[in-house]
């Protein structure tokens, strides 16, 4: 084959890629879609021991056998969303500058 036609073919594969990758980006996962374990693990930032535990403990419903267990993409989405550490409610930020200068005056204060 000539340069020219490998080129050609790089160039394609290469826009075939490009086009793939926006469409992948584009569409949003079938919440109905069954997730193997492994890949749910890895989606949830997780090992598979833990979503087995999840299983195990009904915060997940699995499906299949033992060996091929999966999860519908949704009940994926709703624990990882269930499992996202929330901000405490605590100081605001005026009342953290307060005992801040409070505790620049005691400490010019004492000896």
């Amino acid at each position: 084959m000539s340069p020219a036609a490998l080129r050609a073919i790089a160039d394609a594969a290469d826009a075939l890629a490009r086009l793939a990758r926006e469409a992948a980006a584009e569409s949003k996962p079938d919440p109905g879609a069954m997730v193997p374990l492994a890949e749910a693990a890895r989606s949830a930032g997780t090992s598979t021991r833990v979503v087995r535990d999840a299983i195990r403990d009904g915060a997940l419903v699995a499906y299949g056998g033992q060996r091929d267990r999966s999860v519908r993409r949704g009940d994926l989405d709703a624990w990882i969303a269930d499992r996202r550490i929330r901000p405490i409610q605590g100081l605001d930020d005026r009342d953290i500058e307060a005992r801040v200068a409070r505790l620049g005056r005691q400490r010019r204060v004492a000896p």
